[in-house]
């Protein structure tokens, strides 16, 4: 079975309606663009605008698309039909014609415009909507092997990056040089950026979002650096934290309780282990290295076709960890004033324990 109909299954079981003629899938214009789009389709070039994705219960599927999309969408010709639509009054003729044979679509909520919906209602009026954005993020949680390949690969791209960012550090150095030099280093790689880097030195280490970049790199800053890779469509997401020169007694404690904080989150992952359950172990490590309530945010996120891909290990979670879900590993501790450090990793999900795709040491150095 091809990856596309083994995925449209997986999905199809996640809504146990045996009622669901097709589910629907629309891509509207940037930035309004689906990633279960991709998920189904498996495409890597393209962007697919107003292009729409059916997916019928057999694991069948057909994909409408224009001409300006027709040389991508040969790429997917081996696991889906492919329709080429004139313009959108052709689409909508095409959709008409499916209508006749439909009695119930379900469509994914969380990305569909309010405008596509209404539209989607006006094409096919006798055709009854529902939701199934829920079972869509369920299903997507869990990653085939083709997905793991072009994570790992994501993430060793990202790790070699690493290993260059100690090499052009030195004082006076600013933010946005740096943060430069890895976007280039991850386009040159062939690769896209999975997100905007963050860098940032000194006390704007305690912004664990911090977008600025005209700070300079003095002796005795943090330097923290968080980026990721974007390969096939897949993205890693990693973060490693420093000091120029020689680190305060300070600066050590809140390493070496990130550093232990993170290894305590890799070696709590496995199938079977509850996300909550993790993150408090890990939270209440940190606290207990003296830190209590300056770990401001969850443990770690899935990751896949998106950075934040929808689910978190998190205080609130409830969630299973299944073999083959894929997740970050990033505790923090941050000192308002004084600075933070943020160590992360991305792992897979295993029987017994996880694997871990992004490498580069853990330990404290000090240029």
């Amino acid at each position: 079975m091809n990856f596309t109909a083994s995925r449209i299954r997986r999905v199809f079981q996640k809504i146990k309606d045996e009622t669901l003629d097709a589910v629907f899938i629309k891509n509207s214009t940037e930035p309004h663009i689906d990633l279960s789009f991709f998920y189904f389709t498996g495409l890597e070039s393209g962007v697919f605008e107003d292009s729409i994705f059916l997916a019928y219960p057999d694991g069948e599927g057909t994909l409408y698309t224009s001409r300006l999309e027709e040389e991508s969408a040969k790429e997917g010709s081996s696991r889906f039909k492919t329709v080429v639509f004139e313009d959108s009054g052709d689409l909508e003729r095409h959709l008409k014609e499916l209508g006749s044979n439909l009695d119930k679509i379900g469509v994914n909520s969380r990305e569909l415009t309010y405008r596509d919906l209404i539209n989607l209602k006006r094409i096919l009026p006798d055709v009854k909507i529902i939701d199934v954005s829920d079972a869509l993020a369920d299903a997507r949680l869990v990653k085939d092997e083709e997905e793991i390949s072009r994570l790992r690969r994501a993430a060793e791209i990202t790790s070699r990056i690493w290993q260059t960012i100690p090499t052009i550090l030195k004082e006076g150095i600013t933010e946005g040089e740096v943060k430069a030099q890895i976007c280039y280093q991850i386009q040159k790689d062939a690769s896209t950026l999975a997100f905007e880097p963050i860098v940032s030195f000194g006390a704007n280490t305690a912004e664990p979002h911090y977008q600025g970049g005209e700070n300079r790199l003095k002796a005795g800053d943090f330097a923290l650096f968080d980026f990721g890779a974007r390969h096939r469509r897949y993205c890693a997401d990693m973060t490693r934290t420093l000091v120029l020169g020689q680190a305060s007694d300070e600066q050590k404690r809140m390493y070496e309780a990130v550093a232990e904080a993170n290894l305590l989150g890799i070696e709590s992952i496995s199938a079977g282990a509850v996300a909550g359950e993790v993150h408090r172990e890990v939270s209440s490590a940190i606290a207990s290295k003296g830190f209590g309530g300056k770990f401001t945010h969850s443990t770690g996120h899935s990751i896949g076709l998106s950075v934040h891909d929808g689910a978190k290990i998190n205080a609130s979670s409830s969630l299973v960890l299944e073999e083959g879900m894929v997740f970050t590993v990033e505790p923090g501790v941050y000192i308002p004033g004084f600075g933070g450090v943020r160590i992360e990793d991305d792992v897979v999900v295993r029987k017994g324990g996880c694997e871990i795709l992004t490498s580069g040491g853990r330990e404290l150095v000090e240029l």
